[in-house]
């Protein structure tokens, strides 16, 4: 428990000293993002090769620097976030869809080559998606920077209140078969803590910040449901990873984080709440 805790709050130090100059050097949050998918590239291929899978590390590595390369591009010559976005779902779209049938033509001898290439194709977008929706927040959206910290530091804010609630009140299972020590009120003690964290987090900084005129009640109604949905997606991110660790026979992605394993068992809960932190901006800045 106290390497835990060590680990969580140096780790924590070492986010926000990439995140807090981000601030005022946007890029910065593009070179987190590319370090960041770099370790969890690595563990997750690692897993799955563990795990009798053959996803095409060469394939992977090529969607993940075509996705960044196209935000640089973007970025570079001032395009609008929309234009941003559908670049990324026309150009890595039909990557993915591309990886999805090159594999299986070049590996002729492999009898799972369709279900790697797909498997490959996952990856590509697991890895990208979020991470594309994160410097699209930090460097594309006006006050981007404070909507990323919902999208990237609330799941955590999660966690930490699933874990305390479950420790002191869990009594009954909810997915045994995937994370046995999770529990109901676990769950919805992270959702209620995050809900609340949110909601004070956006009446305080954000509604300032971004001038809102929108009634100050329904904006914290609004911002709690916000909370409580960015915990129920990071729960789900959770799981996610931790179906695919039960599938291969491991218990972490990796040790690289003493008590807390790799860098995506960190990462996995904000890969599913970084598009949000996008959203919340494109909702901000287009209805409120």
């Amino acid at each position: 428990m106290r390497q835990r805790v060590i680990t969580g709050i140096l780790f924590t130090l070492g986010v926000c000293a990439f995140y807090i100059p981000a601030y005022w050097l946007p890029v910065i949050a593009l070179v987190f993002s590319l370090l960041v998918s770099g370790f969890v590239i690595y563990e997750l291929i690692k897993a799955l090769r563990d795990g009798t899978f053959s996803p095409s590390l060469i394939l992977v590595l090529i969607g993940t620097i075509l996705a960044f390369a196209l935000f640089v591009i973007c970025y570079a010559f001032t395009l609008p976030l929309d234009t941003a976005l559908a670049f990324y779902l026309l150009v890595i779209g039909s990557y993915c869809v591309a990886c999805g049938i090159i594999v299986p033509i070049f590996r002729k001898h492999d009898d799972f080559a369709l279900q790697n290439g797909l498997i490959s194709a996952g990856v590509v977008f697991y890895v990208t998606f979020p991470l594309y929706c994160f410097c699209c927040t930090m460097m594309l959206i006006e006050n981007g920077w404070f909507y990323g910290i919902i999208g990237l530091f609330a799941p955590w804010v999660s966690d930490v209140f699933a874990y305390f609630s479950g420790v002191t009140l869990g009594k009954h299972k909810i997915i045994e078969h995937i994370s046995p020590k999770k529990t109901w009120e676990g769950c919805i003690g992270g959702a209620l803590g995050c809900a609340i964290a949110v909601m004070l987090y956006s009446i305080i900084v954000i509604y300032s910040i971004d001038g809102m005129t929108i009634n100050p009640v329904l904006f914290c109604v609004i911002t709690f449901i916000t909370g409580f949905v960015v915990s129920v997606m990071s729960q789900l991110g959770d799981w996610f990873a931790s179906v695919i660790k039960r599938r291969v026979g491991i218990k972490d992605y990796g040790k690289i984080l003493p008590g807390h394993g790799g860098m995506l068992d960190r990462f996995d809960s904000a890969f599913f709440t970084l598009p949000i932190g996008l959203l919340l901006g494109l909702a901000a800045v287009n209805f409120f």
